[in-house]
């Protein structure tokens, strides 16, 4: 039945001060032709990987699968600073805000998902993965780009994120738009403190 057949992905929730962010960021784009569909505050956040078309009968192995790839897996942080588009300025397709700091332990994760998922039935997308976080997309064809001249330059107060607590998330369409519901969370070794670090010395 269609109704097995679900979206899934992995990500991450974000704090509050970046959909904050986000929501003045909008305000730089003239989009006279309203060409761009806006990620809604609440459904902001960073994707790690997207599966697509899943099997609902596949969520449990999925997530015992992922959960054996993170057991040691250390948590960290990011600073969301600055903004981009894909592909171009000239024709842009997606704006995101950019992710600083730890990228390379999102890498790192990022392939330990791949490792979890592909023998189940997800290969590797043929993209390399570049952490971002999605803002808005533009529907094509349009008589008139949005200009994101302002939007590329702007400056905003930085938010930094602690990564304690990785999800699988469902996309679902409801009445209210579509929504991410978390169907299982992974969470993420804590550092040990500098106190603990010094009694064990």
């Amino acid at each position: 039945m269609a109704t097995d057949i679900i979206r899934t992905f992995f990500g991450f929730d974000l704090p509050r001060a970046v959909s904050d962010r986000a929501a003045g960021l909008r305000t730089l784009v003239d989009d006279p032709k309203k060409a761009v569909r806006w990620v809604r505050g609440r459904n902001i956040h960073l994707t790690l990987r997207f599966l697509g078309a899943t099997p609902r009968s596949a969520v449990d192995d999925i997530a015992a699968a992922i959960q054996t790839q993170l057991q040691t897996f250390p948590s960290f942080e990011i600073v969301v600073r600055g903004t981009g588009v894909f592909p171009a300025p000239t024709r842009p397709r997606a704006l995101w805000m950019a992710v600083e700091g730890a990228t390379d332990r999102l890498l790192e994760l990022e392939q330990a998902i791949h490792q979890g998922v592909e023998p189940i039935g997800f290969p590797r997308e043929e993209r390399n993965y570049l952490p971002h976080i999605t803002l808005g997309r533009v529907h094509y064809p349009q008589k008139i780009t949005p200009d994101v001249t302002m939007f590329l330059n702007a400056h905003y107060e930085p938010v930094e994120c602690s990564l304690k607590a990785l999800h699988l998330y469902e996309s679902r369409m409801g009445d209210s738009g579509l929504n991410y519901v978390r169907l299982a969370t992974f969470n993420l070794q804590s550092a040990p403190s500098k106190a603990m670090d010094q009694e064990k010395s």
